[in-house]
């Protein structure tokens, strides 16, 4: 029974090493020999799991020898869009100038009801709204609105917005998330100041977001939100 339960972890620690190894688009939308390889990660690991007379290493071999196989696989796909457009296949234009394309549909055979759901899926509830829509190599559909029901942008209503970045999280369920603090270019004793200020401490505060405008954003544990400027615009450094 031990000897089971231990073939499992080793097994399972191999498989998460290899999946990280694999890359972050692994854990999301697959190229085709990504879920390819997948399968076979699962189908090559399961035996040696199952039984105690296949030897572990049977086991460990296939799997380092598909990661290989996939490492050479990808670096020739980044270097050669010929390998690429194999291995991976090409995006396909569906939908142009407001016009679904009938024979493009019919070569990546999908239904005019794919289309309407992968646009659904995109944001989109009314076919003419859409100018543009592709169907990318890893068969999701990315959709673009057409120029006339597109919104304007702060460019063409001559609004300056100013330098919009990622919100630093401060604090996360009630801990200070120290690197994030330090990029901001400030310490914990300016934070817990500015809590102390308002009867707070960061065990009372689910999340603390620090936009790039100098905004900090609280979401109380006990419930509400509280908005202020922490900062000036100006001093953002990230």
């Amino acid at each position: 029974m031990f000897t089971l339960f231990l073939r499992g972890a080793v097994l399972y620690a191999a498989m998460i090493l290899v999946m990280r190894g694999l890359g972050k688009r692994q854990l999301g939308e697959f190229q085709p020999f990504e879920l390819a390889m997948t399968i076979l990660l699962a189908d090559v690991i399961s035996a040696p799991m199952e039984s105690v007379s296949v030897p572990l290493l049977n086991g460990l071999l296939p799997v380092a020898a598909m990661f290989v196989v996939h490492s050479l696989v990808s670096a020739l796909s980044a270097r050669f869009d010929g390998v690429r457009a194999v291995v991976s296949g090409k995006p396909t234009v569906v939908i142009q100038r407001g016009v679904v394309d009938r024979d493009a549909l019919d070569k990546l055979c999908l239904s005019l009801s794919d289309l309407l759901e992968g646009l659904r899926g995109a944001g989109y509830l009314d076919l003419t709204k859409v100018g543009t829509a592709i169907v990318e190599a890893n068969g999701t559909i990315s959709a673009f609105p057409d120029s006339r029901h597109r919104a304007p942008g702060t460019q063409e209503l001559g609004v300056e917005v100013g330098y919009e970045g990622l919100p630093l999280m401060l604090i996360l369920d009630g801990r200070v998330q120290s690197a994030n603090l330090e990029r901001s270019g400030r310490d914990a004793a300016w934070l817990k100041q500015l809590l102390s200020d308002r009867g707070l401490s960061p065990e009372k505060v689910y999340l603390a977001a620090l936009d790039t405008a100098g905004n900090l954003t609280l979401q109380l544990k006990r419930g509400g939100v509280l908005r202020f400027r922490a900062m000036e615009a100006g001093s953002v450094k990230w």
